[in-house]
């Protein structure tokens, strides 16, 4: 049996305000794309407290309102949860992704909804949330 050591159980959040969606803006090996800001669940963690988590270390806000909304298996249980309410300053985050310690580069953004489903975003899965919103 061939196990995936990549497989990793993940959370993350989906932050919709005035027709834009937050994502993270990713810099890596020459190539722009685009991620919902969320990563793996750590042990002892629920997939919800993985995406406050999350959207604390990523975006610097601090969810009090998430809603699940998207479910799917793809290298581990991704669980994407659409934000209702949040406080803190967009774009603070200071997760192990901005200390220097990854290749890349990270940047939050908000991106319009009519263009994001037509970047490279990843998980592609979200995709198909976005096209009716």
């Amino acid at each position: 049996m061939i196990v995936n050591r990549d497989a990793r159980d993940r959370a993350g959040v989906l932050l919709i305000e005035c027709g834009c969606i937050a994502l993270i803006k990713r810099v890596k090996g020459g190539s722009i794309y685009y991620v919902i800001p969320g990563g793996g669940i750590e042990s002892g963690e629920t997939p919800l407290e993985a995406a406050r988590r999350e959207a604390q270390e990523e975006l610097g806000i601090t969810v009090a309102s998430l809603q699940p909304c998207m479910m799917f298996k793809q290298n581990g249980i991704h669980h994407y949860f659409l934000v209702g309410k949040y406080e803190g300053t967009f774009g603070t985050g200071e997760g192990y992704e901005y200390s220097g310690h990854s290749s890349g580069s990270y940047e939050p953004v908000w991106m319009p909804l009519d263009e994001a489903v037509s970047i490279p975003l990843y998980p592609e899965q979200v995709k198909s949330l976005l096209v009716n919103r």
